[in-house]
C-alpha cells in the first residue's frame, strides 16, 4: 500500500520535477523524479535503405545506452509517416522504460501517425513534433513544451536523433558499396 501511494503521489506531482515530500506519521520520504524524452527520426533516399532512429534524454541530458536504431522493414518507397508509425509500433512492443514525453522530427502528419500508434497502445504520452519552417531556418515545437524541458532541449534532441538515423543510414549504404 505505502510503495503504491508512493507511485500515486509521483504519478499526480509529475510537473514537479525537482523533488516532492511524502510525510507520514512515521517518516519523510524525499522522491526524485527523472524525465525520459524518445526523439524520432527517419533517414532515407527516396525509399531506399530506409531507417529510424529513437534516441533517449533523461532529465535533459542524453542516455546513449538508451538509443535504438530500426531498419525499416514493412514500409516500401517514400513514406517518412508509414516509417515512423512502424518504429513506433516496434518500440512499444518491447519493455523498455515509457517516456514521458515524444518528440517527432516532422509536422501534423508525422504527429497525427504517432499519435495512432499511441491509441494503438492506449498510452497516453505527450506528443511533441518539430519542423525547420519554409526556409528551414527556424525551429518550430508543434504542441506545449512540458515545464520540466525548454525549446533548447528538444532542438538538441531532435539534432541528436537526426544525427544518429543519417548515420546508421550511411553505415547501411556503405555495406552495400553506396556513399
Amino acid at each position: 500500500f505505502g510503495l503504491q501511494h508512493i507511485n500515486d503521489i509521483a504519478f499526480i506531482n509529475e510537473s514537479n520535477i525537482e523533488h516532492s515530500s511524502l510525510v507520514t506519521p512515521h517518516s519523510s520520504i524525499s522522491i526524485k523524479h527523472s524525465t525520459r524524452l524518445e526523439g524520432y527520426d527517419i533517414s532515407n533516399i527516396s525509399g531506399k535503405f530506409a531507417v529510424g532512429s529513437m534516441v533517449v534524454f533523461e532529465n535533459n541530458r542524453p542516455k546513449k545506452n538508451g538509443y535504438r536504431k530500426f531498419k525499416i522493414k514493412t514500409v516500401k518507397g517514400a513514406n517518412d509517416i508509414g516509417m515512423l508509425k512502424e518504429i513506433l509500433t516496434r518500440r512499444f512492443k518491447n519493455s523498455w522504460p515509457l517516456p514521458n514525453s515524444i518528440l517527432v522530427d516532422g509536422g501534423m502528419g508525422q504527429i497525427n501517425g504517432a499519435r495512432k500508434v499511441l491509441k494503438e497502445f492506449n498510452l497516453k504520452i505527450l506528443l511533441l513534433g518539430i519542423v525547420k519552417g519554409p526556409q528551414r531556418k527556424n525551429n518550430f515545437i508543434i504542441g506545449n513544451i512540458p515545464s520540466w524541458t525548454d525549446k533548447k532541449t528538444l532542438i538538441q534532441l531532435r539534432d541528436e536523433a537526426h544525427r544518429f538515423a543519417i548515420k546508421y543510414h550511411k553505415n547501411l549504404r556503405a555495406k552495400t558499396g553506396l556513399t
